[in-house]
């Protein structure tokens, strides 16, 4: 997928942070697939205009979100 981790920072709560820079037409995908792991995090745009997804990872769901991150930086869905 088109998209590239911008910035990590881990809140007061033990929750990190995480700002994706990813291009317009991956963002649908990457919120369909955050979506789909209900309770790992909570993702918002917080500016329309600008091409980055913040997401909030749970402290429990850390090392699982940052597995699934790279391996969905390596898939290019196109070629399946």
């Amino acid at each position: 997928m088109k998209f590239s981790i911008a910035g990590r920072e881990t809140l007061a709560d033990g929750t990190e942070r995480v700002i994706i820079k990813v291009a317009s037409e991956e963002l649908i995908y990457l919120g369909y697939i955050l979506e789909s792991f209900e309770g790992w995090c909570n993702y918002t745009t917080p500016n329309k205009n600008e091409p980055y997804l913040q997401v909030d990872v749970a402290p429990d769901y850390i090392n699982d979100f940052n597995k699934l991150i790279q391996a969905l930086i390596k898939w290019d869905y196109e070629e399946v």
